[in-house]
């Protein structure tokens, strides 16, 4: 009887003191960096995936803020392939940045072989406080096609 007692005792002064105890602040969400493409009949995987951003600092050629994502491969065929993703202008909002209006950039680097874009986009669809997630397409200055591209990175 005397156990019961103390049993109950004890539960009631932890609903008293523990629900002051209560987490306010937002959870930490981890991001899982993400970048895939179809290169003609390959598929781009990325296993690393890496967002910058550069500040210019030049008056003459200030151009705001531009963003980078680079996807690095995980084929072990042709380790160094990456795709580089560049967004001049950037700033933070959500939009669709032509390459053939020089508002993105892109690159599709295949071991020794550097292939830039010549026509294509570069679509930035959500922008929250942890991620940037988005979708792209290009062909390259050689006729090579990169499509149904995305990617998910953390915030820069």
């Amino acid at each position: 009887m005397k156990k019961g007692l103390f049993v109950i005792i004890v539960l009631l002064g932890c609903c008293a003191i523990f629900p002051g105890c209560v987490k306010t602040s937002p959870t930490v969400q981890t991001i899982n960096p993400s970048m895939s493409a179809n290169v003609g009949t390959y598929t781009f995987i990325a296993y690393k995936t890496v967002p910058a951003i550069i500040y210019s600092q030049h008056s003459s050629l200030d151009t705001g803020t531009t963003l980078i994502i680079t996807g690095y491969t995980s084929d072990q065929v042709s380790p160094r392939d990456r795709i580089v993703l560049t967004v001049t202008n950037y700033t933070g909002a959500t939009s669709t940045y032509s390459i053939v209006q020089g508002q993105a950039s892109a690159t599709y680097y295949h071991g020794n072989t550097v292939s830039y874009a010549l026509g294509g986009i570069v679509s930035i669809q959500k922008v929250t406080t942890t991620n940037i997630t988005g979708y792209f397409s290009f062909t390259t200055q050689d006729g090579m096609s990169i499509t149904n591209g995305l990617y998910n990175v953390g915030l820069p």
